[in-house]
């Protein structure tokens, strides 16, 4: 049977990849996982499994250190080149890169099973629906397929194309919602929902019989830690949320964590949390200025209802992780201080702050570029490599938003520290207040999924160049 070679740069455990093996192997294909940005390593392991196909799932973010991977692989091994993921899918010009051969847009699970059966049976792939593929000097742009649905009918993850020193440094993760409904403006769902427009149902889940499949999978093969439900849409659909939940509790008793919007934490969402052993959930917080919450970034909720979300969820005792930015467009001083003082308010119990990073084609880049924060000709070149070292927008006191961004997490859990770090702000950023930050981010992050403290430390030292 034909055999893909997967290679991830990233030592971290991602659904995306554990779907496309399940999806291969319920056909008899061979899906071979790689994880290493070691080019000498690459090369030599592509030599042992000689492949039929080289794979890379591909975020905006990391395109261009797999772009220059592919471009040295090129160099050696006349194999094809295939590229997912969300870059491919929004950036389809990537294809024009010399180096990559195939791109895969959208869902990607049936159109890998059509290539590697028409690799096996050495037939054509130049029409498979999802596939943008050259051939003989022309590139073939084919129409995306119908989101699948039921969900249910995607052969089941499996997470053993990873090695155990990846798995037992992360908790259990799951995934059992594809699509989100809203429409933040520095987010690409909308432009992902744009692109599947009557094409089917855009938020699906599993059933809950295939959910608890998919729990036991992650159970089988993560450490014994809260399993994290990594979905954006817990709440829309309560009656399933409850009856997935109550099977859960049938078949583990670690507690969960999970993503919840404002909008859909209800009174009767929350109680169903606290009846079955949630840990933790995470907040979108994003700015305290609701000026710059509704206008700048489309998320529409005050900061009043945060309040009253945060009182009952300290009320069930569940506690939560908020996600700040800093350094908006058109966000002033005062309105960072809006930020910290709201998480103070709501005693966030594992605050979390980055500073913002626009991404090519969402909304909020207009937005930058009406304001004069960005440039015309703004592109994946100007992006920074981490959300915590600098802002790119023009006009912005970069000095300030650094030192800010290194002590938000500090004002937050002690909020009479502000006299003092008021005046450490003025100072200029050093070694010192960067590794503060680092140093109080890691433990809040620690405590915020309930990990062990070894397994955690293994992973920040894998993953000590994301950040």
């Amino acid at each position: 049977m034909a055999k893909l070679l997967m290679i991830q740069i990233q030592p971290l455990p991602y659904a995306g990849t554990a779907y496309l093996n399940g999806a291969l192997k319920s056909k008899n294909h061979n899906f071979v996982l790689y994880v290493s940005n070691n080019i000498k390593n690459i090369l030599s392991k592509i030599s042992d499994e000689k492949p039929d196909m080289i794979g890379f799932s591909c975020m905006s973010s990391v395109h261009k250190e797999i772009l220059s991977i592919s471009k040295k692989i090129k160099e050696k091994y006349n194999i094809p080149i295939i590229l997912g993921g969300s870059h491919p899918t929004l950036f389809p010009e990537v294809i024009e890169d010399k180096s990559i051969d195939i791109i895969c847009r959208g869902e990607g699970e049936f159109a890998l099973i059509d290539l590697m059966d028409a690799i096996d049976k050495n037939e054509p792939y130049i029409n498979i629906k999802n596939l943008w593929v050259k051939f003989d000097n022309k590139i073939y742009k084919n129409e995306l397929r119908k989101l699948v649905e039921p969900l249910d009918d995607i052969p089941l993850i499996d997470w053993s194309c990873y090695n155990n020193k990846i798995l037992e440094n992360s908790p259990p993760i799951v995934f059992l919602i594809r699509g989100c409904p809203f429409s933040c403006s520095y987010c690409f769902n909308k432009s992902t929902r744009d692109l599947y427009n009557g094409l089917g149902k855009y938020v699906r889940y599993f059933s809950v019989e295939r959910s608890i499949l998919e729990i036991k999978q992650a159970l089988n093969y993560f450490s014994k830690s809260p399993v994290l439900f990594t979905s954006d849409s817990f709440g829309i659909d309560i009656q399933w949320m409850d009856n997935l939940l109550k099977e859960y509790s049938k078949i583990t008793k670690l507690p969960f964590v999970l993503l919840l919007r404002p909008e859909l934490a209800t009174k009767k969402c929350i109680d169903i949390l606290c009846k079955y052993n949630c840990f933790s959930v995470a907040i979108g917080v994003e700015s305290g200025s609701e000026s710059i919450r509704k206008n700048i970034l489309n998320r529409r909720y005050s900061n009043q209802d945060l309040i009253d979300l945060a009182n009952e969820l300290h009320k069930h005792n569940i506690k939560f992780r908020t996600y700040n930015m800093i350094g908006l467009p058109y966000e002033s001083e005062k309105d960072i201080w809006e930020t910290i003082d709201i998480n103070i308010k709501m005693e966030t119990d594992f605050p979390r702050g980055a500073i913002f990073t626009p991404m090519p084609n969402t909304q909020i880049v207009d937005i930058a570029k009406n304001g004069g924060y960005l440039d015309n000709d703004f592109n994946f070149d100007s992006i920074p490599t981490s959300i915590f070292q600098t802002t790119i927008l023009k006009d912005v006191d970069n000095n300030m938003i650094k030192n800010l961004l290194y002590f938000f997490q500090t004002l937050i859990i002690f909020p009479k520290s502000k006299f003092l770090i008021k005046r450490l702000i003025k100072m200029k950023s050093n070694i010192l207040f960067k590794y503060w930050f680092y140093f109080v981010y890691a433990y809040l992050h620690m405590k915020s999924e309930k990990r062990a403290l070894i397994p955690y430390i293994k992973y920040l030292f894998k993953n000590r160049n994301q950040v």
